[in-house]
C-alpha cells in the first residue's frame, strides 16, 4: 500500500457522482487506502434540507445525501458530526471541540504516508488539514469561491492555496485565480470512465421527427430553468438526478427519473437523441467545467449547450448556443446531424480517462513526497 488518501469533499458520497468520487475510486485503483470525509458544513441549512441535516447529524450518509452510489472497496466514509463552520462562536466549537474529535478518529485509520486532498476552503477544513500533520496536502479547486452562490469563501481559499504543497484547479477562471493565491498550480481537467459510458451509444438510425433530449445531473440555481422548460414543450424531455427546483410549467409528458447511480445513467441516456447542458449566465458559471462534459463526449452523443464559456475550448464537438431560440433549433439540428461526428467526440473523452487521469495524479502525489524525503 502507498499510503492514505483523506479526501475532504463538498458533496456526500450518495451524491449525484462528483470529481471527487472520481478520484476516490482512482486512487484505490493506484494502492492507496481512501478516508473520504463528507461534507463540513458551511452554511446555516433551510429547513427544506432538514434530512440532510439530520443525516450529518446521526451521522448516516445515505440519509444525508440524495442518490444512494455503491461504496467501492478500499473506500472508508467519515461522516462529521459537526456544527455549520459560520461566525465565531460555531468556528470556535468546531477548531476545539469537534474537530479534535474528527482528528482523532480519522487518524486511527491512518497508514503513512498521509496524503490530505482538500476540496473545502472553510476554517473547520484547514484546521482538519493541519491537525491530521499529513505528508502531502493538496488543494483540489473546482469551484469559484468567490461567486459561489451558496457560500462564498475567496478568503479561506487563499489561505488554503497558500498552505497546500500544490494546488489542481478544473477550469481557466479557476485555474487563473488559484496562481495569484500560491505558486505551484497546475490544471487538472475532469476524467471519464470510458467503458461505462459507451454503453450509452446506440447505432445510427433513421433522424427522429422529434427527439428525446436529456439533462443528467442535479439540477438547480446553476441551470436555465426556463429554457429546459421550453424545451419540454417542443421537444420531448428526460431528466435525470436531484431536483433542487420547483419545475412548474414544464410539459405533462416531461420523463422525470430522479436520482440513479452513477452506474445506471449511461441505460438511461441509450435511446436518448440529444444531450443537453442548459446552464443559466452568471459570473460563478464562467468557471463551470461540470464533470459530466468527457462524459456526453463518451457517448457520442450530440450535445446542445449554453452558459458554459469553458467550453469554447471544445466548441467543434458542442453545439453551443446562446439564446433560447438558438438552443431551441439546435436541437434539431443536432439530431439530424451526420453519424461521422461521433468518432472525434469519442476520441478527445479518451484523451481524458479516468485511467491516464489518475497516472497523472498518483505521479503528482509521488513528487511531492519524493521532495520532502
Amino acid at each position: 500500500m502507498k499510503g492514505t488518501a483523506v479526501i475532504i469533499a463538498v458533496v456526500h458520497w450518495h451524491f449525484t457522482w462528483q470529481s471527487q468520487h472520481n478520484m476516490a475510486v482512482g486512487l484505490t485503483e493506484h494502492d492507496y487506502q481512501v478516508l473520504y470525509v463528507e461534507p463540513i458544513p458551511k452554511r446555516w441549512p433551510p429547513l427544506k434540507e432538514f434530512n440532510r441535516v439530520a443525516g450529518r447529524i446521526t451521522g448516516n450518509s445515505l440519509a444525508a445525501g440524495v442518490c444512494e452510489q455503491p461504496l467501492f472497496p478500499g473506500i472508508e466514509l467519515i461522516t462529521p458530526r459537526m456544527v455549520p463552520d459560520v461566525g465565531p462562536v460555531m468556528q470556535g466549537i468546531n477548531r476545539h471541540l469537534l474537530v479534535p474529535q474528527l482528528t482523532k478518529k480519522i487518524l486511527q485509520h491512518v497508514v503513512r504516508p498521509l496524503v490530505v486532498i482538500n476540496y473545502l476552503p472553510i476554517p473547520a477544513s484547514l484546521s482538519l488539514m493541519d491537525m491530521l500533520k499529513p505528508d502531502a496536502t493538496i488543494y483540489h479547486c473546482i469551484n469559484d469561491w468567490v461567486h459561489d452562490p451558496y457560500a462564498p469563501a475567496g478568503k479561506v481559499e487563499a489561505e488554503l492555496a497558500s498552505k497546500v504543497d500544490m494546488v489542481w484547479a478544473d477550469s481557466p477562471v479557476n485555474l487563473a485565480r488559484t496562481r495569484t493565491l500560491a505558486e505551484n498550480v497546475v490544471e487538472l481537467k475532469h476524467g471519464v470512465n470510458i467503458d461505462l459510458f459507451a454503453r450509452a451509444r446506440k447505432e445510427p438510425g433513421p433522424p427522429p421527427d422529434r427527439p428525446l433530449c436529456a439533462y443528467f445531473g442535479t439540477l438547480g440555481i446553476s441551470n436555465d430553468l426556463d429554457l429546459l422548460r421550453a424545451v419540454s414543450h417542443r421537444y420531448r424531455l428526460r431528466l435525470i438526478g436531484p431536483i433542487r427546483i420547483g419545475l412548474e410549467g414544464f410539459s405533462k409528458e416531461t420523463e422525470i427519473i430522479g436520482p440513479v447511480p452513477h452506474e445506471d445513467i449511461p441505460a438511461q441516456l441509450r435511446d436518448v437523441d440529444v444531450l443537453l447542458l442548459p446552464y443559466a449566465h452568471s459570473a460563478h458559471n464562467d468557471s463551470v467545467m461540470p464533470s459530466k462534459l468527457f462524459e456526453c463526449l463518451a457517448t457520442g452523443k450530440p450535445t446542445v449547450a449554453c452558459g458554459l464559456k469553458t467550453l469554447y475550448d471544445y466548441e467543434e464537438l458542442f453545439y453551443i448556443r446562446e439564446t433560447p431560440e438558438e438552443f431551441l433549433d439546435a436541437i434539431l439540428v443536432a439530431a439530424h446531424e451526420p453519424p461521422t461526428l461521433q468518432a472525434p467526440r469519442i476520441a478527445r473523452a479518451e484523451e481524458h480517462s479516468y485511467a491516464r487521469r489518475m497516472m497523472r495524479i498518483d505521479r503528482y502525489i509521488q513528487q511531492i513526497l519524493e521532495a520532502k524525503k
